[in-house]
């Protein structure tokens, strides 16, 4: 590989590797909890992981493409419901048209055919629910992350946690 080149090369890695670790930043500033995970992760790298128990665990990951994946469960069903509610509206699921705080039991999903961005909310019949976001903008993750910490704040009135 010629010399140039391969500075180059090395300049785009150590500038990628800066966009990851800027991510997972964002990422736990978001969500305070999360914690870098080692290898092996089970998916991507970088990958943050969280226990809650009552609010969420699970883990935020980025992939090599510069997308996010938000995998968490165990949270609150009306915490999640006014999450994405307050990102999304209320009618964004055709099955939960009054919103996933009042949905019954079982899995709503929607795909995002412009960003290929993929969702999947299960709700249990014990009033917890999981939302798994996948192939999502680092933008679009740290908003629910925020939105999400901000809502179970507002639920357990702990000042510590925001």
């Amino acid at each position: 590989m010629q010399p140039q080149t391969r500075r180059a090369l090395e300049n785009w890695r150590t500038a990628w590797t800066d966009q990851q670790d800027a991510a997972m930043a964002a990422f736990a500033t978001a969500f305070p909890g999360l914690a870098r995970m080692d290898r092996p992760t089970g998916c991507c790298h970088p990958r943050l992981k969280v226990e809650r128990p009552g609010e969420a665990t699970g883990f935020v990951c980025f992939d090599d493409h510069g997308r996010a994946t938000v995998d968490f469960a165990g949270i609150p069903q009306t915490t999640l419901g006014r999450t994405l509610e307050v990102i999304f509206g209320c009618d964004w699921f055709d099955e939960g048209p009054e919103g996933i705080a009042a949905a019954p039991p079982g899995t709503y999903n929607w795909d995002d055919e412009a960003t290929y961005a993929e969702f999947e909310i299960k709700v249990a019949a014990d009033s917890t629910a999981s939302i798994c976001m996948s192939y999502v903008t680092v933008e679009d993750a740290v908003v629910l992350l925020d939105e999400l910490q901000t809502h179970l704040v507002g639920r357990t009135g702990d000042p510590e946690q925001s």
